[in-house]
């Protein structure tokens, strides 16, 4: 089961942005593997949730992890909050 993108980014809240980077990182990485599949390489295999759902979810995640990101960028570096 998957959770929602505004409580993936919600369990990284407290993260430094330095932090925030590596996961955003990983992120890509996944994304990046399952569009390097061929369409029928994506279909191959029984999996729950399925492929295309994982990365249509961390298409979302990756979406709402930069918000936190664009805010911790501020609060750490533009109004020196640490």
């Amino acid at each position: 089961m998957m959770i929602s993108p505004e409580m993936f980014a919600e369990q990284f809240k407290d993260k430094k942005y330095s932090d925030l980077l590596e996961i955003r990182d990983q992120l890509v990485d996944e994304i990046e593997e399952f569009e390097e599949l061929t369409p029928e390489e994506q279909k191959r295999g029984f999996m729950e949730p399925s492929p295309e759902v994982v990365y249509q979810m961390n298409l979302k995640y990756l979406g709402e992890l930069c918000k936190l990101i664009a805010d911790k960028y501020n609060s750490e570096y533009v109004w020196g909050e640490v």
